[in-house]
């Protein structure tokens, strides 16, 4: 822990075992489902503790549309006659009360061509892996009559929406509208090898909760001495699946240990720190966070200046920490995970899931779920890459979140209080060296480089169907101002003249970065939500990638080609005020030096 300061050092001293543990035992005490009361009576135990510590806290309510699954059933009909163990996911419609039954169709890993091969329409379809919302779309594209996924060892419960927090006129049309369940490998394989002799009936019966609900959001806030308009915000979900004690009970413990820390240190924060637990997680798609999103966007746009996220911390076997980041942040929180634990952090882009719910905000962010355990502890997902270090280089570990993730077994036992304390000290460093740091510590260049490259690709595969040149030539000159303004970063870090308009500085920083995060990492008008679903960088242009190998006199194509114009002049502004705002910060930067 070389890069500790002396101060540094002293907070993470402070982490109680103690505390984590009380908090993880008693929060794992009721069943959170979110809309229920054991959710109130977690929120209630959570403020009074943020109150204790001398926190303010406000409890916000809203109505959200929340789903969770209560029964399910499933029987072979044909050519043999027996029950198959199944639950059903969230957010999908139930059947009719007599159930259905239709002929089997498997196709594998549900990929747009395994749709293609063969007629599913009105047809119980069997696919492989996790419950996912880009399958059920791709179904209901095909007229299928219900999707069974076939989970190789264990049924985690999933939410299946591709909708991002409460819909809208515009995307209400894209909640689930077949049936959805999953079973075990052992009886997938039994049903893939009975297709393989000819034709398989199947009935299915299940029943979902699917309505509206009131539930509370609980932000806590630490106002610091100066500067106090500008915060970092910690958060993290309180519904669980069952008792949930990692995830997301222990989470919520080491939020309130880094909260009670900073508490006890808030004259020398620069900034203000937040911290908000989200109601509607896996039951309401983010609903909490997006809520959030939708009532305090221009204060999350204007002061925000990190999102660090915190989810089912504290497993016992986690050794392994996945990174997950945007690249503004990347190296920052690869340090903090050093220094606070001596541990290696493994890299990832940031994905289109858990509570992120800010890009649009353009506020940069980090993690969600942390620390991993071994792949002979994980999950076994099924080949779907979520909660993985799947993409990663080879030499880098590969971790997973633990098999008894969503499910009635993440109970307290499952917690290893020595790797909790480990896993808070990494969030409790993060959240007070951004807190108490003079210039925000991150670095541009790398989103800039991604964004780049991101449209050379896209470039290539659209030859000379498409030019990309007015977005790509502001882009590289973007890259070189984010390089210069990350070396002049650097330097005022070694050596800070005596006299440095910080707040300034930070100001157009925060301008640049808005864009960056914005293209890199949504499609959408700032103001909505993408869907859950995975989204490319600079995803506005990426469907210039295809342009190439589509027919050019097809109305499609020039459909498209319309379409990538208007996303290219929209590109190509915003990294017009990103540069405004890089050389501005650069020439702030300069003079400083030069004082």
């Amino acid at each position: 822990m070389a890069g500790l300061t002396d101060f540094e050092a002293r907070l993470l001293e402070e982490v109680s075992r103690e505390n984590l543990w009380q908090h993880t035992k008693t929060i794992a005490r009721w069943e959170r489902i979110s809309g229920t009361q054991g959710e109130r009576e977690a929120v209630a135990y959570l403020q009074e503790r943020l109150n204790e510590y001398g926190i303010r806290t406000t409890v916000y309510e809203f109505d959200a549309l929340l789903g969770w699954p209560e029964e399910a059933q499933i029987e072979l009909r044909s050519p043999v006659r027996r029950a198959v163990k199944s639950i059903t996911h969230s957010f999908v419609p139930s059947t009719p009360p007599e159930g259905l039954e239709a002929e089997v169709a498997y196709l594998g890993a549900g990929e747009d061509a395994d749709f293609e091969r063969q007629a599913v329409a009105g047809k119980i379809v069997l696919l492989d892996g996790m419950a996912s919302p880009m399958k059920v779309l791709r179904g209901q594209k095909h007229g299928v009559l219900a999707e069974i996924f076939v989970q190789p060892t264990r049924l985690h419960d999933m939410c299946v929406s591709p909708v991002w927090g409460t819909p809208t006129t515009k995307t209400a049309e894209l909640l689930p509208k077949m049936p959805v369940a999953s079973i075990l490998g052992e009886d997938g394989r039994e049903i893939q090898a009975l297709l393989q002799q000819g034709p398989v009936r199947l009935w299915m019966r299940t029943k979902t909760f699917w309505d509206w609900r009131t539930v509370p959001i609980l932000v806590g806030q630490i106002d610091a001495p100066s500067e106090s308009e500008q915060f970092v915000l910690l958060s993290g979900h309180h519904c669980s699946w069952y008792f949930g004690a990692m995830d997301n009970g222990s989470a919520n413990a080491t939020m309130l240990e880094v909260a009670r820390v900073l508490a006890a240190h808030r004259q020398q924060l620069r900034r203000s720190f937040r911290v908000a637990f989200w109601p509607g997680h896996t039951q309401g798609r983010y609903a909490g966070s997006t809520w959030y999103f939708d009532h305090f966007w221009e204060d999350m746009h204007d002061n925000c200046v990190v999102h660090v996220n915190v989810d089912s911390t504290g497993a016992r076997g986690a050794n392994i920490y996945h990174s997950a980041t945007m690249p503004e942040t990347r190296d920052f929180a690869l340090a903090a995970i050093h220094d606070a634990i001596g541990a290696e952090g493994h890299p990832a882009r940031q994905s289109r899931a858990g509570d992120q719910s800010f890009w649009g905000c353009g506020v940069p962010s980090m993690w969600m779920e942390l620390s991993q355990v071994p792949l002979e502890m994980a999950a076994d997902l099924g080949g779907s890459g979520l909660f993985t270090a799947a993409g990663q280089a080879s030499a880098q570990p590969q971790g997973g979140m633990p098999w008894w993730w969503h499910s009635a077994d993440d109970t307290p036992d499952k917690i290893d209080p020595e790797v909790h304390v480990r896993d808070t000290r990494v969030y409790l460093l993060a959240c007070a060296r951004v807190a108490t740091a003079q210039l925000l510590p991150f670095r541009y260049a790398p989103s800039a480089q991604l964004l780049r490259e991101s449209l050379e690709r896209y470039q290539a595969g659209a030859g000379d169907r498409f030019d990309l040149g007015p977005a790509l030539e502001r882009a590289r000159r973007v890259e070189a101002a984010a390089a210069e303004v990350d070396d002049l970063l650097d330097q005022l870090q070694r050596k800070p003249p005596a006299e440095v308009p910080f707040r300034e500085i930070n100001r157009d920083l925060m301008a640049m970065d808005r864009v960056l995060v914005t293209l890199n990492f949504s499609a959408v008008d700032p103001f909505e939500q993408d869907l859950a679903v995975p989204i490319p960088p600079v995803p506005q242009l990426e469907p210039a990638s295809r342009v190439g190998k589509m027919d050019a006199g097809a109305a499609e194509t020039r459909y498209l080609i319309t379409e990538l114009t208007r996303n290219r002049n929209r590109v190509a502004f915003q990294l017009r005020e990103a540069l405004a705002a890089a050389e501005r910060a650069a020439a702030t930067m300069r003079r400083a030096l030069k004082a």
